[in-house]
């Protein structure tokens, strides 16, 4: 029992460093676009082929940012986890992140359900809320990566204020940095898509002073 061990502990120590790798995610690439009711689908293997059995397990699992909930199908087994959707919806859209139980690695993948109707996904808030100094999100997320670039309007066509600074993420949305009281007010975002101006739901920005 000893002897078996020691030869565990020399595995581990004899292993190199690039054995560790990071899962692999199919289909690869950055992001996945799906359209929307079309089927989605996720798979992810381990990618530490070389490492020991004794040593490390191939437990791996799918989750999402800020702990929203993994919706559809999820199944595991032989070092292989999928993720299945039989009819992709705008709350299925954003980041899948498949990690290494064991080794921690991870890998990530952002999905964009494409929907014709909608070019800006459909947000459930409206009201932004921070105080002086934060940065502020707007979630004007695009559902098709074709819609370029994201710029910033004040609802009522009147100039952004002069010392507004702001950078667009198709993945976040529109921030906005150092929030001051004048930055008040209502915005929206637009894209253009195939040669035409889109819009964003119209977002309200109220700018606290103290705590919120």
């Amino acid at each position: 029992m000893r002897d078996n061990w020691i030869l565990v502990i020399m595995q581990f120590l004899l292993f190199p460093l690039t054995g560790w790798s990071n899962p692999v995610i199919f289909p690869s690439g950055p992001h996945l676009v799906v359209p929307k009711g079309g089927a989605l689908e996720l798979r992810c293997h381990d990618n530490n082929t070389n490492t020991p059995s004794t040593v490390v397990s191939r437990g791996l699992r799918w989750q999402r940012e800020r702990g929203r909930r993994l919706e559809g199908e999820v199944e595991e087994g032989g070092g292989v986890v999928f993720v299945r959707v039989q009819s992709a919806q705008g709350y299925h859209m954003g980041r899948y992140t498949c990690v290494n139980n064991n080794t921690k690695e991870h890998s990530s993948i952002y999905v964009f359900v494409k929907d014709p109707q909608s070019p800006f996904q459909r947000s459930m808030v409206n009201g932004i809320l921070v105080r002086v100094g934060e940065n502020l999100t707007l979630p004007c997320l695009v559902t098709d990566p074709d819609v370029t670039p994201v710029t910033l309007q004040t609802c009522d066509l009147q100039p952004l204020p002069s010392n507004l600074h702001y950078h667009s993420d198709p993945q976040r949305g529109v921030i906005i940095g150092n929030a001051r009281k004048e930055y008040e007010g209502c915005y929206v975002c637009l894209g253009e898509l195939a040669g035409a101006t889109v819009r964003s739901s119209q977002y309200t920005v109220d700018v606290r002073l103290g705590e919120r």
